[in-house]
Formats: structure tokens, C-alpha cells, sequence
């Protein structure tokens, strides 16, 4: 296992009297391209290769070494969003979710093409097929569905993020009923057309509450709005608006839809100019980074891990 070389260290700043964050850039052989975890492991990407990342006795408590990635996710069917992937649940009633029918009737782009998804095909565990088609005003403005038991009641839900040529962007949630798939619930539209935004991250309701939130970020690429929807152990829904101002989780073109990551229950988003790592639903102080980063970000032991959008690995120890 190859040793990293340390780069820079930097104290970013002081989070309580007795712990210190930190950033470490760590040396790689080439510029870091992306950050990639799956089930199977954690990664960076270079221009000289892949390093699987692993927690180890090497400079930032991580160590590299030459690897494959293992257990990415299957790309979607011929025929659906092409640069689409597919989402899969090892139980419940549905088990994988893709974005069908592509379109470019939409025409934004803000995820690197004009290409969006017209419909939402699923799966469920007994192999039945079941599609929702979107009317013409409407289009996923994602990459892949998200699959949850939102409520905890042994049965799915598909999160999605829909855009309308009226009112922007919203999370839509779907589900199975009577064997069709049928939209539950959604959050409010930004306001107006080519208003995105990305979800940052699916958790648990607040304690004794069951169910799930999902936080978002409206407009990472315009002030950056955190926003959540939460659905009970009853399946009612609520959602909160503006709670935290100044994120981006997101830049404009990319298909990276991954920078923000949960450590030790906490959710890490970065700054609207992602030159800092924000914790919006805590007290904790922002995390400074030595430039403005690009790639996902992951936890590992303990560790939130990104690169810079020149390449420079990163590890932040909050």
C-alpha cells in the first residue's frame, strides 16, 4: 500500500476549546479527477489512475493504493436518460427506479446537457414493470431516483427532483398504489423556469419523530437556499424553507450531483463560493479549504475526503 506524501496542512478552524479542524491536502501522482464511493469502497480518480481509499497508519489517517472501482451503478436501460443510472433497494416494494422518455423540451442544461427525463420507470420485487409519464410541461431534471422507505412502513418511495417550464424545480416523491406508480407528494417549485435544485442529503427525522427528511439546497448556483421535507412515520409531510443561505451543492454544468456528505450525523454542504465546508443545521464553525472544490465529497473513518477543481486531494477532519 503506497504511502501518501503530505502537501500542506491547515488549520481551518476551531470547532470547540479541545478539537481542532483540519485540512490536509495529500500528494497523488496526478490530478485528482473525481471521488467516487459505492458500496464496495471509496476512491479517487487521477489522470495517472484509480486510488482506493483506506483508513490507515499514512499522512491524514488515509492510505492509497492503486485499486479498481468496484460496484458502480448499472447505467440506465437503452432507450432512457442517457447519461442516466439506476437506481436499486435490496427490499421493499420497488427495487430499482430509472428516468425514461428523454426530452429535450425543457432546455436548460444545467446538469451538462438539454437532455432530461420525461418519465419515471421502476421495478418492483415481484418483476413487474411500472411507469409515471410526466406531461409535456414537466421533466426530471436529475440523473438517477433515489429509494427510500421514507415513513418506515416496509414499502418504498422514489425521490425525484422535477422541473416545470412554470415554477422551477421541486422534490417530487413517488410510490406504488394498487400496483401503479403514482406521485404522493411534492415540495413548492422554485418560483420560476430554469431553477434548479439538488438534494443534498436523505436522513432521519428528528428523534422520537420516525420517518425521513430530506434536505435540499434551492438555486446552489443563486445564494443557495437549504431547504427540507420531512415525511412522518404517518406519512404526513411538512417542509421547512430558508433555513441556511450561502451553499452551493452543485456547479453549473457538471454531473456531479454529490458535494455534500453526513459525518457522525452531521451534514456537510459547502459554501456558495466552495472555498469553505459549512455544517447549516448545526452551531459548528465553517471548515476553511485552501481553493474552491469540484468533486464529490465522502466520509471515511471519521473523515470527509474532496478534491479541489485543480485536483488537489483533500481530507478534513471536522
Amino acid at each position: 500500500m503506497r504511502r501518501a506524501g503530505i502537501a500542506v496542512i491547515l488549520l481551518a478552524a476551531l470547532s470547540s476549546p479541545s478539537a481542532a479542524q483540519t485540512v490536509t491536502a495529500v500528494e497523488t501522482e496526478g490530478a485528482v479527477t473525481a471521488i467516487v464511493q459505492t458500496p464496495r469502497g471509496s476512491y479517487a480518480e487521477t489522470e495517472r489512475g484509480t486510488l482506493r481509499i483506506e483508513p490507515g497508519d499514512c499522512d491524514g489517517g488515509i492510505c492509497l493504493s492503486p485499486g479498481v472501482i468496484r460496484g458502480l451503478p448499472v447505467r440506465a436501460p437503452d432507450g432512457a436518460l442517457p447519461d442516466g443510472f439506476v437506481a436499486t433497494a435490496p427490499a421493499g416494494d420497488i427495487v430499482r427506479a430509472w428516468y425514461g422518455q428523454p426530452t429535450d423540451r425543457y432546455a436548460h442544461g444545467v446538469l451538462g446537457d438539454a437532455i432530461e427525463g420525461g418519465s419515471l420507470a421502476a421495478e418492483t420485487l415481484d418483476g413487474n414493470a411500472v411507469e409515471f409519464v410526466l406531461p409535456e410541461q414537466q421533466v426530471f431534471e436529475d440523473i438517477t431516483p433515489r429509494i427510500r422507505d421514507l415513513d418506515g412502513d416496509g414499502t418504498n418511495e422514489v425521490i425525484t427532483i422535477r422541473a416545470s417550464q412554470s415554477g422551477g424545480a421541486a422534490v417530487v416523491i413517488y410510490g406504488l398504489r394498487a400496483g401503479e406508480l403514482v406521485e404522493i407528494t411534492s415540495s413548492s417549485e422554485n418560483g420560476r423556469p430554469n431553477r434548479w435544485l439538488n438534494i443534498a442529503a436523505i436522513v432521519p427525522a428528528g428523534t422520537g419523530e420516525g420517518g425521513s427528511t430530506i434536505v435540499g439546497v434551492r438555486t446552489p448556483h443563486i445564494g443557495g437556499r437549504l431547504f427540507t421535507v420531512t415525511m412522518a412515520a404517518d406519512g404526513s409531510v411538512t417542509e421547512r424553507n430558508d433555513i441556511a443561505r450561502n451553499l452551493s451543492n452543485h456547479l453549473i454544468g457538471s454531473r456531479e450531483l454529490g458535494l455534500s456528505a453526513v459525518l457522525d450525523g452531521r451534514l456537510y454542504i459547502p459554501s456558495q463560493d466552495r472555498r469553505s465546508l459549512r455544517a447549516p443545521l448545526s452551531d459548528a464553525a465553517d471548515i476553511a479549504l485552501p481553493a474552491p472544490i469540484d468533486k464529490a465529497i465522502i466520509a471515511v473513518a471519521g473523515r470527509l475526503i474532496t478534491a479541489t477543481q485543480d485536483g488537489q486531494l483533500l481530507v478534513i477532519e471536522p
